[in-house]
């Protein structure tokens, strides 16, 4: 067990003295600026407490859909392997006929969105 912060709470204490001691000091033209940094490192924060999880659960999903793509080493190539594969074949239309093709696809689309907005804006869910 170590005594150190991990990266999501420095991220967070650093983000903190963004907003309540430096954004202040800015001049209003950087204010706008300070503000997107801060929205930043609240994202890379969020994505650093989340972990691999919601890659991971992606990854997994995908690959029922596509059983025999290789997964190689790394887990972020390999997702964007499948969701390049499934663009490829949404964009083929498919994924258009009713059965369980679809509604799987339907089921990762509707997961991948809430999952990517709970790290970018967890505001806009309910």
């Amino acid at each position: 067990m170590t005594d150190h912060p991990d990266g999501a709470a420095l991220l967070d204490e650093a983000r903190r003295t963004l907003l309540e001691i430096l954004l202040p000091l800015l001049p209003p033209e950087r204010r706008y600026d300070g503000l997107m940094v801060a929205n930043a490192m609240a994202i890379a924060a969020r994505e650093a407490a989340q972990g691999d999880a919601a890659l991971r659960e992606a990854v997994q999903q995908l690959s029922a859909l596509f059983p025999a793509a290789s997964s190689g080493e790394d887990p972020r190539a390999h997702l964007r392997e499948l969701e390049a594969r499934l663009a490829g074949e949404i964009r083929a239309g498919l994924c258009d006929a009713p059965g369980v093709r679809r509604d799987a696809v339907r089921d990762y689309l509707r997961r991948s969105v809430i999952a990517r907005a709970r790290v970018s804006n967890p505001k806009a869910l309910p």
